[in-house]
């Protein structure tokens, strides 16, 4: 369905008003910032800001589905490179570390908890998106792991759901120690944090394996 001009004028003061958010919320956090900066920032009323988001909450929901989308185009391109599933487990991994270093702030509100009230009528339908978004990068990584049990290399007793919840914990977890304890790590036993990273992530793949790959 082509778009009217109501709606693409809408969506250019969106995202002008979203811009602004995301300026504001890497300057002084979300916390910090209120409605009113948000106004001030994009040169709109406050009047106006409300009639396009109910509060700031549905603002960082609306950028929280900006990161979603964004990732998921990134893991399907990381995944495509490759058929052999270590090299897909691998890509997904890396592919969150790179996301972690080029999008920080989007990829921290990756990680953000969503609201799973989505079948309420009041509730804002960016939240729906976000649900069907995470959704689809869940089936991305489950339907990997799917195809590592047909080939005999992934455990056949594992649980899809809670694995691929086990790996976002695990892979996310591990970015995060690696990227603040870097300087222990190199200075108290002389690793960096590339190999920490690399030795923890062949570690729990082979906590899903049939047998560790040698």
């Amino acid at each position: 369905m082509r778009e009217t001009k109501k709606e693409a004028l809408a969506q250019f003061h969106r995202t002008n008003i979203i811009r602004a958010a995301e300026k504001l919320f890497l300057e002084k956090g979300i916390e910090s910032t209120t409605m009113d900066n948000i106004a001030k920032e994009a040169e709109y009323s406050k009047a106006t800001i409300y009639v396009y988001f109910k509060n700031k909450e549905e603002i960082i929901s609306s950028i929280t589905l900006i990161s979603m989308k964004m990732y998921l185009s990134t893991i399907n391109e990381a995944i495509a490179q490759s058929t052999d599933i270590y090299q897909q487990y691998y890509d997904t991994c890396y592919s969150l570390v790179n996301f972690n270093r080029d999008y920080l702030f989007y990829y921290e509100c990756l990680l953000r908890e969503i609201n799973v009230e989505i079948d309420l009528e009041e509730t804002p339908k960016v939240y729906r998106e976000i649900y069907d978004a995470g959704e689809e990068i869940n089936k991305v990584i489950g339907s990997m792991l799917e195809r590592g049990i047909k080939l005999g290399i992934i455990r056949s007793d594992i649980h899809i759901i809670e694995t691929v919840f086990l790996l976002w914990a695990g892979i996310s977890s591990v970015i995060k120690m690696a990227k603040e304890k870097e300087k222990y790590l190199s200075k108290f036993f002389g690793i960096t944090k590339e190999s920490f990273l690399q030795y923890s992530f062949e570690t729990l793949l082979k906590s899903i394996l049939v047998e560790s790959k040698e």
